[in-house]
């Protein structure tokens, strides 16, 4: 028995002072040796006399530490590949068990341990820049598409806050800007520019005259709304009546002259006003009296409005030297113009404003500045303030594009609706 431990002892002496790869090299064939020496040590311990057992059991520990020794220091200088098998069967499984693959699992669990802290703290470190980031730069940014380039004379997206609008050069007839142009509304007191129309035709003829005399009935006296307030039975120059309509925008003036060229009657004057209308161009208005006091049916476009502005300036242009009257007094009683242009805004001579509860506020106006004179026509305002406030715009702005024009720019004007540049 002795002789087999020193053996033993001997090899466990030369495997540690032999190289490495010696070592690594041999190592089978140690382990094939060694298992042979375990096992020609149990059966040599089991084969002894009883007397000798505590002894011999004794030696056979110390040789089975010994060996697990020698083999936790080979496992260690091999790596570990080769560490746990030189004892008996069950001694060799507990080795194996103790000295690979404990460490082997501990090893990976450790790296697990540590991958998974690694990333769960990346993972906190993202979620962190994420919630301080601000929102749109978590988003994917998409390129925006660049503004298309407007007129200098437009300010932004030019818009006017009426129900329609339009500005027109009046030489040219070309359309600077026109927002639902078409549109039918009542046109109100404007209607009074036809029926002025219709008058100075008639004192160009030879016809009437200006200090005609002109008799109030009793449904001229009793017109309502704005009124020179006449009197049924009274006289009334025609020059007085022209001035009356034009700045007071006198009802019951209108009715007074319609019955005086109609002999009485009103109808005979709106079917020459209607005739008018369609001979100039105007071909979405119809009218069914002379002063445009509500009526259903009778209507009228911006863009019809501004063709009976430049056809009515174009053929007397004598008559802005009333139109651009800020007031009128008869019978000592002062009546002012309700164009509130005049005055205030630059170039501003005429013509006319008008309002129905059905249109909201309109207003059409000529403005001259050197030797371009535009026509600016606002349908359906809100209110006074509205209406003074667009069609201020729609005069600025329309200059501002005719000055472009001619200063070689050749900038495109948009239009809001509609696509004829010129009227008809």
């Amino acid at each position: 028995m002795r002789r087999w431990t020193v053996f033993v002892a001997a090899l466990v002496v030369l495997s540690m002072l032999l190289p490495g790869d010696f070592s690594l090299a041999k190592s089978t064939q140690t382990d094939h040796s060694e298992k042979k020496t375990a096992a020609k040590a149990e059966s040599s311990v089991k084969s002894s006399p009883k007397k000798d057992g505590g002894q011999s059991s004794k030696s056979t520990r110390s040789a089975k530490s010994e060996s697990k020794k020698d083999v936790a220091k080979q496992s260690s200088q091999t790596g570990g590949q080769t560490g746990g098998q030189a004892g008996a069967k069950s001694d060799g499984k507990a080795g194996s068990k103790s000295a690979g693959k404990p460490e082997a699992k501990s090893d990976a669990k450790s790296g697990e341990k540590a991958a998974d802290t690694a990333k769960s703290k990346s993972a906190s470190k993202s979620k962190k820049r994420a919630a301080s980031e601000p929102r749109e730069s978590r988003e994917p940014r998409q390129a925006k598409a660049a503004p298309p380039a407007l007129p200098d004379s437009y300010k932004g997206e030019f818009g006017v806050d009426t129900k329609a609008a339009l500005v027109m050069d009046m030489q040219t007839g070309r359309v600077l800007f026109a927002q639902e142009p078409d549109m039918p509304i009542p046109p109100a007191s404007l209607t009074k520019v036809l029926t002025l129309f219709l008058i100075n035709e008639r004192l160009r003829e030879g016809s009437l005259k200006l200090d005609e005399t002109i008799p109030v009935s009793q449904e001229a006296s009793h017109a309502g709304g704005s009124t020179m307030r006449l009197k049924t039975g009274e006289s009334v120059t025609l020059d007085d009546l022209i001035k009356g309509i034009a700045i007071a925008s006198a009802n019951d003036g209108c009715v007074a002259v319609a019955e005086y060229l109609g002999k009485g009657d009103t109808h005979p004057f709106v079917e020459a006003m209607n005739r008018k209308a369609k001979e100039i161009g105007m071909a979405n208005s119809q009218f069914f009296n002379p002063n445009g006091l509500p009526a259903e049916g009778q209507v009228t476009t911006a863009r019809d409005m501004a063709v009976l502005a430049q056809t009515y300036l174009k053929t007397f242009p004598e008559t802005l030297s009333i139109h651009s009257m800020t007031e009128f007094t008869r019978n000592n009683r002062v009546r002012h113009n309700s164009n509130s242009l005049l005055g205030k805004v630059e170039g501003v001579d005429g013509l006319k404003t008008g309002f129905v509860c059905a249109s909201g506020f309109n207003i059409v106006v000529t403005a001259k500045r050197g030797d371009t004179r535009l026509v600016a026509v606002v349908l359906g305002a809100k209110n006074r303030r509205i209406r003074e406030r667009e069609a201020t715009r729609l005069v600025e702005e329309g200059f501002k594009i005719v000055a472009a024009e001619r200063g070689g720019s050749h900038q495109q004007v948009a239009m809001s609706h509609g696509k004829d540049p010129m009227l008809h």
